[in-house]
């Protein structure tokens, strides 16, 4: 058996050259990095509108698990956690960086304006303001609000 051979089925000579090569990722697949503002502004989005259709069921099942846990308070927590989350994520974008702008435009999109009007209803009805008004900052650069 010849391994040079079995290499080569693979198209790599790195065994032939005396070093391995480490397996490259091909040009169509992109990998995920979670500094990036894209992926700040597709999970900001996502989280918000994915919450509703997922929510009343966990809670359900919760509920359901133990009686006693009052659903309504079990809603609140989840609500709050992932707005707090949701928001982390879209104030990593720096409206005064150039690569950032040039992100947040690319995918500035109806989803990206609903979010963004979800979440600043969501603080408007917890009193968070301030919050409300960087929110609002994303909403008017984006020419999203009226």
């Amino acid at each position: 058996m010849d391994i040079n051979k079995i290499f080569g089925a693979f198209n790599s000579s790195s065994r032939d050259e005396g070093h391995w090569n480490y397996y490259q990722q091909p040009s169509h697949i992109t990998m995920v990095d979670e500094n990036h503002p894209r992926y700040f502004v597709k999970m900001f989005t996502k989280m918000i509108l994915s919450y509703t259709g997922y929510s009343d069921k966990i809670i359900d099942f919760f509920a359901s698990a133990d009686p006693e846990i009052d659903a309504n308070n079990v809603k609140r927590a989840g609500e709050c956690m992932l707005y707090e989350r949701a928001y982390e994520y879209i104030t990593k974008i720096d409206l005064h960086d150039e690569y950032h702008v040039k992100i947040i435009f690319q995918e500035a999109n109806p989803k990206l304006e609903e979010a963004l009007n979800k979440i600043i209803f969501y603080f408007e009805n917890e009193e968070e303001y301030e919050k409300c008004a960087i929110l609002k900052k994303y909403l008017d650069f984006l020419n999203f609000s009226s």
